[in-house]
């Protein structure tokens, strides 16, 4: 798994809570059921710069493939 280094736009505890989202979500993507996951990525449901927040509420597991997608990165 990586380990992200904390910034300005994450907490010092964003690894232990993205690996809590990994968890509860049983490494699997939450939007086309691939998994489990080896290198699972953690998705703000609604963006920080949108005034969503790093709760686990607003945090899905999704696969490398669908998080591109949703950030228009395909």
């Amino acid at each position: 798994m990586t380990y992200i280094r904390p910034s300005e736009k994450y907490p010092l505890s964003w690894n232990r809570i993205r690996f809590f989202v990994f968890k509860r979500d049983k490494y699997i993507c939450q939007l086309c059921g691939r998994g489990p996951l080896t290198r699972p990525d953690c998705h703000h449901l609604i963006p920080v710069g949108r005034g969503g927040s790093h709760n686990t509420n607003n945090l899905i597991t999704v696969c490398r493939s669908c998080h591109e997608k949703l950030h228009g990165l395909i």
